[in-house]
């Protein structure tokens, strides 16, 4: 379960947390699956901000899915 503080709206479709060393080091929420796509996108993009961090795992509230720069989808559903 995900507790967000301080929001008061409708609940996201995933949460987005990038990790770097196998630490957290940003998350982006997402309200659409199309915005996760384009930030996922943005992963891909070499010279991007997000191309950056050495993996992103997207929460679902129950279930996660992780990727790296390498093998892409790596765990998860």
């Amino acid at each position: 379960m995900r507790n967000l503080l301080g929001f008061d709206g409708i609940a996201p479709y995933s949460i987005i947390y990038w990790q770097l060393g196998g630490e957290n080091q940003s998350k982006t929420v997402c309200y659409t699956d199309d915005e996760e796509k384009k930030a996922l996108e943005r992963f891909c993009t070499i010279g991007d901000f997000y191309s950056t961090y050495d993996k992103a795992i997207v929460n679902y509230g129950e279930s996660n899915i992780e990727y790296d720069q390498v093998n892409q989808h790596i765990r998860g559903a």
